[in-house]
């Protein structure tokens, strides 16, 4: 379904700067904004939220069991949603199945006002190759051993009541009194029963051709409406010029570059030169590992074991002989770089990754950007938290293409001072995904009134969660910028 929509500030107006087309100057010009932004629900509208995150209350005041649920508006009070028509009917199962399972047992619900321990929350999330639910229960106690005996107990009963519907069981420990659901740090994650990583096929790609799998762990960023963010995902990469340079700030476990990478290695566009990817959370580098471990050779750019032992030993022959000649600092550079990468770097150094085109760092988005993950980059795609970019990713953006700086795809080799760097200067396109439409808005206002020269080319909003007043907005904007505008 699409209708088309014209969203509007606080004092009615429409967002002028949104839509208009723009000059260098920062003047709008006229054009129909009618069809410019349309919505999209790109799901079925029931039966689509693959993750749920619910509270855990008391079933009574004897403590005999857990109710789950919502919490009631302005309230701490849990309203069960035993059939809830938005859930995936196995997290509807396995609710039930952990209902009936803290009855028998009975596992002590958190109790708020006397701090106990006990269950507090449960996340659950549903594997759609298989159905099957890894559920993260999450209890407030300091480590593992303040959870004993009620946690194993529990996990006992559930797997004995259902074993089919589990993909696996975790436990997080969380004692802090905020509205966190999750703690930071590994430590609070302990695993209770099944595999470690849940997969998921990449958007545009079919299984059996086995394209490569897509792989989180609770402890990583999923979205609760994967069917949803799948058509997102495959927007992005259509996105994305053939061909491009791509880095990917906020990337998660890579889900977006990794589609685009994947939809361009196909026969009928050219392939991504390559892709860096780049995010906080420490725990999405081994996802990000074991998708491109997935993925063809001829896609990721990685060699395999044998052949990259083949390379090094050429390698090594090679620099032996070449020890006599004399060599400028950047061919030493480069020498010592493919020595240290395993001998995977060839003739010119085009990304960090020592396995082949496709890097993964854990930075913020700030940091990855000064860590020279976007230098040499013609496509930045970027999907920040509901609070939008950081603000020195917007100075970055905002500044004007600097036909003076030295091509470099590596910040070794680039001259001058750290302050005076465009981080961003080849970057012609950008890709925003968008969670918080104000957010997208006012960062929006910056980049078109800004003296970089982007213009917005499209936008289209995305009801990822049919039911609410949310929406998910991807929008592309352009610029001249790079080596092709310099006469």
């Amino acid at each position: 379904q699409q209708k088309t929509i014209e969203p509007r500030n606080n004092d009615g107006n429409d967002y002028d700067d949104f839509y208009g087309d723009y000059d260098n100057d920062g003047s709008s010009k006229t054009r129909n904004r009618h069809n410019f932004y349309q919505t999209v629900i790109p799901s079925s509208v029931m039966g689509w939220r693959t993750q749920a995150k619910l509270a855990v209350q008391p079933k009574s005041t004897w403590g005999n069991g857990c109710l789950f649920g919502l919490y009631e508006r302005k309230s701490h009070n849990v309203i069960e949603i035993p059939d809830c028509v938005v859930h995936h009917p196995n997290i509807n199962r396995a609710v039930d199945v952990l209902k009936r399972a803290t009855l028998k047992v009975k596992t002590p619900a958190w109790g708020e006002d006397s701090g106990s321990n006990g269950l507090r929350y449960v996340q659950l999330s549903v594997e759609r190759m298989t159905g099957k639910v890894s559920m993260t229960l999450v209890w407030h106690a300091s480590n593992l051993k303040g959870c004993q005996p009620g946690l194993a107990r529990l996990v006992k009963e559930c797997k004995r009541l259902d074993r089919e519907i589990f993909h696996s069981i975790w436990c997080h420990t969380n004692e802090s009194l905020g509205n966190s659901i999750f703690a930071r740090g590994e430590r609070n994650w302990h695993p209770m029963d099944g595999p470690e990583f849940m997969r998921e096929v990449i958007p545009g790609t079919d299984v059996n051709d086995r394209e490569g799998l897509l792989h989180f762990t609770p402890m990583v960023f999923r979205q609760g409406n994967m069917d949803g963010f799948d058509e997102i995902a495959m927007h992005v990469a259509r996105s994305i010029p053939g061909g491009s340079k791509v880095c990917e700030l906020y990337a998660g476990v890579g889900l977006l570059g990794l589609t685009a990478l994947t939809r361009h290695a196909k026969a009928d566009s050219e392939p991504l030169q390559w892709l860096r990817c780049s995010d906080e959370n420490p725990a999405n580098p081994r996802c990000f590992k074991r998708t491109v471990n997935t993925m063809p050779a001829e896609v990721t750019g990685k060699m395999h074991r044998e052949r990259a032992q083949k390379q090094r030993y050429k390698n090594s022959k090679k620099s032996k002989k070449n020890d006599d000649k004399e060599r400028t600092l950047e061919e030493i550079m480069q020498g010592m770089m493919n020595e240290e990468n395993g001998g995977t770097g060839g003739s010119s150094y085009s990304a960090p990754d020592p396995k082949g085109k496709v890097s993964y760092i854990v930075a913020s988005a700030a940091s990855a950007l000064h860590a020279g993950q976007a230098l040499g980059a013609d496509v930045l795609v970027v999907d920040p938290p509901r609070k939008g970019l950081e603000e020195e990713v917007l100075v970055q953006l905002c500044k004007p293409h600097n036909p003076r700086q030295d091509y470099t795809e590596d910040p070794m080799f680039i001259n001058g001072p750290k302050y005076a760097i465009n981080w961003t200067n080849d970057v012609n396109t950008l890709v925003y995904v968008s969670c918080g439409f104000e957010a997208l808005a006012r960062d929006c206002d910056r980049l078109l009134k800004g003296n970089a020269g982007w213009r917005l080319e499209s936008a289209t909003g995305y009801l990822l969660f049919p039911g609410s007043n949310h929406v998910e907005t991807v929008a592309v904007f352009k610029r001249k910028a790079g080596r092709d505008y310099i006469s």
